[in-house]
């Protein structure tokens, strides 16, 4: 039934498969191409079923097997031609339907539960992040005013650009919310003198965060705490979040967005940045779900606007990163790649193709599969901003 329906596809490249019986199919025809073979007739049956799972889980246990071209050719062909692959597989067809009406129940992120979840992907063992991050270690979409800048430099740009979105001086008061290793925060005091409050619910990233505002002699400026949002007592004049959206859940983007602005006093302004879908909200990827992000959720702007007119919230600023993201999980897998043997020895093989899966099907799900970046800009009153965009690339 697999081989049945992949005929009806139109990929925009070629898929040669050898399967369990060591019997040749090829699919779809171009310059791409790539030849995997499937170990077992049970892989088969699942990738049939629940590709978006299996396809992943069957890599990582080497039940699908890459015999020529790369594991990356695999992921932008088949990717190209999911939406195709739906509408072709009508069993799979009713799967996803079921899965977006239930969606709801798959982000079940109480504080307990948010924790726990939090601790899944962020406490796993740092070194693995220095592997592949950039020196300030900041795990979210970087700034790229053109290809060719380095991870480095895209990465300070993208905390400038949210430095000037936020229009902060040192007179101001802050709060990070989700603030990961602390790099955004201790920028913020760096470049503009506000004392900035760092949050996060990840004992790692709270551990190295207020070590490195010690070590950069910023401690009277700069403090982090493991703290869930919703206990947040203080206000302030700016808020930001980055990254931290995705793991709030459906469910929670009211509760989220209402805190929020009444953290934010009169002259507030708070910056979102999270990634986001394009088209109409669709649950999240089964094996993301599973092995990466448990409780998390890419919001459609529906989503966010629907909540912020319940609550009469002023959205000042709307901005659309594209292929931002992209670039930078080019980057984050090419590092990988350069320290395979060290994140195969620091876990194990297994763990190794996971988190190649991983960046490599996030990189596509910006290529061709519709995610993108949205970066809102709230304000408590209308009158916070100047009334064009140029302080902004100041």
């Amino acid at each position: 039934m697999l081989y049945t329906v992949l005929r009806k596809v139109n990929f925009k490249g070629k898929i040669i498969i050898i399967d369990s019986n060591n019997k040749t199919h090829v699919f779809g025809k171009g310059v791409q191409s790539v030849k995997i073979k499937l170990t077992n007739k049970s892989i088969e049956k699942k990738i049939f079923r629940n590709p978006a799972l299996h396809i992943g889980e069957g890599y990582m246990n080497e039940e699908i097997l890459i015999n020529q071209g790369t594991i990356e050719d695999l992921i932008d062909i088949v990717t190209l031609a999911y939406d195709d692959f739906i509408q072709h597989n009508s069993i799979y067809r009713i799967y996803e339907n079921l899965s977006g009406y239930f969606k709801v129940f798959q982000q079940l992120n109480e504080a307990v539960k948010s924790k726990q979840n939090v601790a899944h992907h962020y406490d796993l063992k740092e070194d693995l992040y220095k592997l592949f991050l950039d020196k300030d270690m900041q795990y979210s979409c970087a700034y790229f005013h053109n290809e060719n800048i380095s991870l480095d430099q895209a990465q300070i740009d993208k905390k400038k650009h949210i430095i000037n979105k936020l229009k902060i001086d040192e007179n101001m008061n802050v709060l990070d919310i989700g603030c990961g290793w602390g790099g955004m925060a201790l920028e913020i005091a760096k470049q503009t003198g506000a004392k900035v409050k760092g949050i996060t619910l990840s004992e790692n990233q709270f551990a190295t965060a207020s070590k490195r505002a010690q070590e950069e002699g910023l401690s009277e400026k700069v403090s982090f705490q493991i703290q869930d949002y919703r206990d947040e007592k203080s206000t302030y004049d700016r808020i930001v979040s980055i990254g931290m959206f995705e793991h709030v859940g459906i469910k929670y983007f009211n509760p989220y967005l209402k805190k929020t602005y009444e953290l934010l006093k009169d002259n507030g302004v708070f910056l979102l940045h999270t990634i986001g879908q394009r088209g109409n909200p669709t649950a999240t990827s089964p094996w993301i779900r599973k092995y990466i992000f448990p409780g998390g959720y890419i919001p459609s702007l529906s989503d966010i606007i629907n909540e912020t007119q319940k609550l009469n919230i002023n959205i000042t600023d709307i901005e659309i990163l594209r292929l931002h993201y992209a670039h930078t999980l080019s980057h984050w897998y090419k590092n990988i790649q350069k320290h395979k043997d060290d994140i195969i020895q620091m876990f194990d093989k297994r763990f190794y193709r996971m988190w190649e899966f991983y960046l490599l099907a996030s990189k596509y799900s910006f290529v061709n599969m519709g995610n993108i970046v949205f970066q809102i800009q709230i304000a408590k009153n209308i009158t916070n901003l100047p009334l064009t965009r140029n302080y902004m690339y100041n």
